[in-house]
């Protein structure tokens, strides 16, 4: 999609107050506001990559999901792959949840989205591809900070591998650490925003701000539709069952039953199709029998 340069000023009088119904921490809301609404997610990559505002001229998800119709709480995936500018890859995912293998999961994410080759391509076209993980908790092993990147680099004297593969990530559970420069920027706003548990807190969190506006606006719109919420509340259901499965440490007994089922499931179609087979030929013997007498 083209971006265009119009200013809004907006009226929040007419929002709802108190708590909100659904914040932006939830995966499902997050992909939802920011899929649907490209001036929110202009102002989000302006936050994120400290571009100077203007200098985005197109935006494309690569990854919609039709907002509201049913989706598999285990298998979809709600980051947000982005092609900017036609010249860069970006893969935004907000994940609150901590189960111990953020590090891995984000890298793994990140090459999926960096292997755009196709059968003959060159190696020189890719595009720079970066990952950005929005998280809630401390990442094992790793300094805690508000906002983070990593690169390929030498060991010995810190030089850059490539430009071209990157992860960072934006820590909303280290506000408190963010430098002087980093609360007066607009990532510190969104972030903040992000945390939010109340209209009025994230109003006033985005008086003056143009994309915040269309942020707030588009949350209250999503809010209100009865199966966006319905998918929002079935990710919030499904993130606690599994963070209670994680804490038990049975997560692995679940995602190995959940195999097992599936395998049971699978056994049993395949013995009634045999079955259905065998009659088949049954069927085809009598009726060979019939013709010839």
């Amino acid at each position: 999609m083209i971006i265009g340069n119009n200013e809004k000023t907006y009226d929040f009088s007419g929002l709802p107050t108190g708590k909100l119904k659904i914040n932006l921490m939830n995966d499902y809301m997050f992909k939802a506001v920011f899929q649907e609404n490209m001036k929110a997610l202009e102002g989000l990559l302006y936050a994120l990559l400290n571009l100077s505002k203007g200098s985005i001229d197109s935006i494309v998800v690569e990854n919609p999901i039709e907002l509201g119709r049913f989706v598999d709480r285990k298998t979809c995936v709600l980051d947000l792959k982005l092609t900017l500018n036609n010249e860069r890859i970006l893969n935004i995912e907000m994940q609150v949840g901590n189960y111990g293998n953020w590090i891995e999961r984000s890298i793994v994410y990140l090459c999926r989205a960096f292997d755009q080759l196709k059968a003959g391509d060159d190696y020189g076209i890719i595009l720079p591809t970066m990952h950005i993980g929005i998280i809630d908790f401390d990442i094992n092993n790793l300094t805690p900070m508000f906002y983070s990147e990593n690169m390929l680099m030498n060991t010995k004297n810190h030089e850059v591998y490539s430009d071209k593969f990157a992860l960072r990530v934006l820590n909303l559970s280290r506000l408190d650490d963010a430098t002087k420069e980093e609360k007066e920027s607009g990532l510190y706003t969104y972030a903040r925003m992000f945390k939010a548990r109340t209209w009025e807190e994230i109003t006033m969190l985005a008086q003056g701000n143009e994309y915040a506006g269309e942020v707030i606006y588009t949350l209250h719109e999503m809010s209100e539709d009865e199966k966006i919420a319905e998918q929002c509340f079935a990710r919030k259901i499904y993130e606690w069952d599994k963070r209670s499965a994680y804490e038990k440490g049975q997560l692995d007994g679940l995602e190995k039953g959940l195999e097992q089922g599936r395998a049971e499931s699978q056994a049993i179609i395949d013995n009634q199709k045999s079955a259905l087979a065998e009659k088949d030929a049954e069927i085809e013997r009598l009726k060979k029998q019939l013709a010839e007498k």
